[in-house]
């Protein structure tokens, strides 16, 4: 049976995707890229935002359109908050929860079958080019006024420490070279575990098991960051952190239901850039939510043009109806939104420049994950802070390991290095 998968939205959803993938590929079915004719096309679907209902609707129904009598199964957290709006869909075949996505193959293989195995999670790891993806945890328990997710996904649910610790063992064994710990709130990881572990435990076990093989985590909340794990960076763990801010300003924070101020952000950020020198710090950070106005908005640009940010994710405030900030007073108008969007966008790009122009000249290790130009010498990896490298000098041999790259040229969107022997 040919089988065709999309994902729209986050890292998870793409994680999960890749799960799915490799458990029907085991049952002798034939992947194919969606854009071609299947048998079976999986939506795996995204909530976050009213737009992103919409698009899983525009692939939803281009998936119907490519092939007269294929089945259309739909999941993801589209799925799980608006089912009966995706049945309304003329062709859709089947609607999955979240929970169903680990009996995806059953759900291919037998049509008729239509149980919820809410409780199901993966705990395998996926790898994304050569580096490991491996999810701890799932759901969530904060309330942001604008956010679905608690919804779509449920509470938070922790991996027992055991299994993560057995599956990323086998993936050190089997010589991968990074493993990514990811989850839609890693920063509660362990408070649902008996005996209780926090996460900054959970990394303390793994970096003693790791070999050579280095960790790297996604993103985490502000006030989710202790002291104990900051020092953990530099042995073993990637210099890289990503912390949503989505405000500068404590009023809109207050209404966004985030439980920091803007103070205790600069603080944290000044702290980790102090202890843990050449560290890649992103921001998620969110304009024209319900009440911004310019002065709010000055706020937070001010802030981040402060701060030693390296990386940011821009994203204009989209009501999403079942959030409380959907129907809040204050709304922005798409004008507004676009103009602070663009705004905060050019200084992400510019302190981007700025950073990885530190590093001109500097020997940097890198894991390579792309050789497709190996005929030429050419590939292109991931240093532990975040910086992509096109590097010159490499061979089909170097694909997937570390490699010492000495940084000879930095422009605004690429960086060049040349492989090292040694130093």
């Amino acid at each position: 049976m040919r089988i065709a998968f999309t994902t729209l939205g986050c890292k998870i959803n793409q994680y999960e995707t890749d799960t799915m993938r490799n458990a029907t590929a085991a049952e002798g079915n034939t992947i194919v890229p969606f854009e071609s004719e299947a048998d079976v096309y999986v939506i795996n679907t995204c909530s976050v935002t009213a737009k992103s209902d919409y698009q899983c609707r525009q692939t939803i129904r281009a998936a119907i359109r490519r092939k007269s009598g294929a089945r259309i199964i739909v999941t993801g957290c589209y799925a799980e908050t608006r089912p009966q709006e995706i049945r309304s869909i003329p062709g859709v075949s089947l609607v999955l929860g979240n929970g169903d996505k680990a009996n995806i193959a059953r759900y291919v293989s037998d049509p008729g079958h239509a149980g919820v195995t809410h409780a199901s999670e993966y705990h395998d790891i996926v790898r994304e080019r050569t580096r490991g993806v491996l999810k701890i945890q799932d759901g969530c328990d904060s309330r942001c006024s604008y956010c679905i997710v608690p919804q779509a996904r449920g509470g938070s649910r922790s991996v027992p420490q055991e299994e993560v610790v057995k599956k990323f063992v086998k993936a050190v064994d089997a010589g991968c070279p990074e493993v990514v710990l990811s989850g839609i709130h890693i920063g509660r990881y362990g408070s649902d575990l008996e005996p209780r572990v926090s996460l900054t435990g959970l990394v303390a076990d793994l970096l003693s098991r790791r070999k050579h093989t280095r960790i790297r985590l996604s993103s985490i909340e502000p006030n989710e960051i202790t002291n104990e794990m900051v020092d953990l960076f530099g042995q073993g763990m990637c210099r890289h952190f990503h912390i949503p801010l989505q405000s500068g300003d404590d009023a809109i924070l207050h209404s966004m239901n985030r439980d920091y101020s803007a103070a205790f952000y600069r603080n944290l950020v000044d702290t980790i850039a102090h202890k843990v020198p050449g560290v890649a710090i992103g921001a998620d950070v969110m304009v024209g939510f319900p009440g911004e106005d310019e002065s709010a908005f000055l706020n937070t640009f001010n802030l981040i043009e402060e701060l030693p940010l390296t990386h940011l994710h821009v994203f204009s405030f989209s009501p999403r109806p079942g959030t409380a900030a959907a129907i809040m007073k204050g709304q922005v108008s798409n004008i507004v939104k676009k103009r602070r969007n663009e705004l905060l966008r050019d200084l992400g790009l510019k302190k981007n420049f700025e950073f990885r122009k530190r590093f001109k000249g500097s020997i940097l290790n890198v894991v390579l994950e792309e050789s497709s130009r190996t005929e030429k010498g050419e590939g292109s990896g991931l240093t532990d802070n975040y910086i992509r490298v096109t590097v010159s000098g490499v061979n089909v041999g170097d694909l997937g390991n570390e490699i010492h790259v000495l940084i000879t040229d930095v422009r605004d969107a690429d960086v060049i290095g040349t492989k090292i022997s040694s130093y």
